[in-house]
């Protein structure tokens, strides 16, 4: 019997310690306890994005992380320059677009990862910001974000803002060692937390683009953030279950190590994808993430189908594709508390269900 239930890439499968540490704790957000437990909490996170610089916890979604990393890090005027590679990619394109600035875009077919060659080097010179996408969750595609951050550098003067929702914590993202200017994560990948939190991390440059920015904001304005955490503070309420539950979630990380989750998260997915293709399944993306994979069908079967069947049958949830790609892919999570047992083990549930539904053509 599959023990794992959840095998979408957000939520992901939560650890049942930080679960009960999400539920057990209601402490006072104003209390001295809660000021110094969120201080430590914010070294934790900062040593899982590997970075010695700034770093805030929203209460918000990823999306609202992207936001807010949008509004505090683009200026008025500015040329913003997104990669649309996906359904994220090109969010982070209409967030820009939302709140009114110059934006361009270049577009990369789905299920291929952004190259330096994509990008012109006259498209950059003009930009201000870059938008990149590390792990594209809609379709399982992987961007080396250490070598689009190295020739961005050399080629403009913007800076790099990156979605890391579904890499940090899962698979390596190095904010510092590869110059990144600002991430995004959120809590319920990589963090297998329920969803409600977003962390964004930061450069010291950037914190002065930051602090000089002029443009409006409100609720997800930094320099608010800046000046309460001094304090060991959230500027608002700060949804405080969560907050335990991510800690447990870091010492859980922390006490496994960095880079031994990097290898599991890897093992799973070598090992998904393989075994994949050995049951007829093809592999959709032609840059693969480890956090998460993303399957086609032969013989023209939905997607829809297989899941549901999972569902229905076993319990077991699994992500259908996105928009123009629903149905013509299926999309399972790395991420979270799951281990290579639980693949295995879900690999066998797939083998007799599509053989099922191939006898049924």
């Amino acid at each position: 019997m599959l023990k794992k239930k959840i095998f979408t890439p957000g939520p992901t499968q939560v650890h049942p310690d930080v679960l009960k540490a999400t539920i057990s704790s209601d402490a006072y957000h104003r209390s001295t306890e809660f000021r110094q437990f969120h201080s430590a909490l914010v070294q934790k996170l900062k040593s899982i994005f590997l970075t010695d610089q700034n770093l805030k916890i929203l209460t918000t979604s990823g999306t609202g992380g992207l936001e807010a990393a949008v509004i505090n890090f683009c200026k008025p005027g500015d040329k913003v320059l997104f990669i649309d590679q996906g359904r994220f990619g090109a969010r982070w394109g209409a967030i820009a677009k939302a709140h009114g600035f110059n934006t361009s875009r270049i577009t990369i077919p789905y299920g291929s990862s952004v190259r330096k060659e994509d990008l012109k080097k006259e498209v950059l010179e003009q930009a201000n910001v870059v938008l990149l996408t590390h792990s594209e969750t809609s379709t399982a595609t992987l961007t080396d974000i250490a070598a689009i951050t190295s020739y961005v550098k050399q080629n403009s003067n913007a800076i790099v803002i990156v979605d890391a929702v579904t890499s940090v914590g899962a698979i390596e993202f190095r904010l510092d060692g590869w110059n990144v200017d600002v991430a995004v994560s959120a809590s319920q990948k990589g963090f297998m937390t329920q969803p409600g939190l977003a962390i964004i991390a930061y450069s010291n440059s950037a914190k002065e683009v930051m602090l000089n920015n002029h443009s409006k904001r409100f609720f997800f304005d930094l320099r608010k953030e800046t000046e309460s955490q001094k304090e060991g503070l959230t500027t608002w309420t700060p949804a405080v279950g969560l907050f335990y539950g991510i800690d447990k979630a870091c010492d859980i990380i922390l006490n496994e190590g960095l880079e031994n989750v990097w290898g599991r998260t890897r093992e799973m997915a070598e090992y998904f994808r393989s075994e994949s293709i050995k049951l007829g399944f093809g592999i959709y993306s032609k840059s693969p993430t480890d956090s998460l994979t993303a399957i086609t069908l032969p013989d023209s079967i939905p997607t829809g189908v297989l899941i549901k069947n999972m569902k229905d049958k076993h319990g077991v949830q699994i992500a259908n594709g996105q928009s123009e790609l629903k149905d013509k892919i299926a999309r399972f999570s790395h991420m979270g508390d799951l281990q290579l047992t639980d693949f295995k083990e879900l690999t066998k549930l797939l083998k007799d269900e599509f053989e099922l539904l191939r006898s049924r053509k």
